[in-house]
């Protein structure tokens, strides 16, 4: 599940596998100030929500791939998600 916040509210992105194979990608989104909506940060949310898709995508088939060696996190795409995990677990460690 990724959070995407912005001035006019929040972008929820669940991504939920199907199978080995198979990865389904949900887009919620949720407006609290639409005066904001489709301008600044966030603006072309569309094309922010195929992009992680795509992100998603290679991912998967990066870690299908028999050259990936590296665990759970993809060394070149989830740093990001990698440190958030490392801050959650100090905090609950």
């Amino acid at each position: 599940m990724m959070f995407n916040f912005y001035p006019w509210g929040l972008s929820v992105n669940i991504v939920r596998p199907l199978s080995l194979t198979k990865t389904k990608v949900s887009f919620l989104t949720y407006i609290c100030d639409k005066t904001k909506f489709n301008t600044g940060a966030g603006s072309g949310l569309d094309t922010v929500e195929m992009e992680d898709e795509a992100v998603v995508q290679a991912v998967q088939k990066g870690i299908r791939s028999r050259f990936y060696s590296h665990g759970r996190y993809s060394v070149t795409r989830e740093q990001g998600t990698h440190h958030f995990h490392q801050i959650i677990a100090e905090l609950i460690g």
